[in-house]
């Protein structure tokens, strides 16, 4: 598999950087967004599922770049991709099934 010359690779640190701050931004957006009162738990859960979902894509983005998964065997993208995966869905089911 062909891999990136220098240049490439610089900018494709500084996508994943600016991408990385913008979904930080947006975490503090959604953590800061007020649900009506009368959503009950379910504001609370959207408000879980909602940093769940970005935290999902900030994980994604520096295990593919900065692991260097993006010139990986397929097979050894999804042993990584997928524990990732359910450790997110374990931690969203605690999270809403919780006390």
């Amino acid at each position: 598999m062909a891999h990136l010359t220098e240049t490439e690779t610089k900018k494709e640190y500084l996508k994943v950087f600016f991408g990385l701050m913008a979904l930080t931004v947006l975490t503090v957006v959604a953590a800061v967004l007020h649900f009506p009162e009368s959503w009950g738990k379910a504001g609370d859960t959207l408000h879980i599922g909602i940093g769940i979902l970005i935290a999902i894509v900030k994980v994604l983005m520096v295990i593919y770049i900065f692991m260097h998964l993006k010139f990986d065997h397929p097979y050894l993208r999804f042993m990584v991709i997928v524990p990732v995966f359910l450790f997110f869905v374990l931690t969203f089911a605690l999270n809403v099934l919780g006390p």
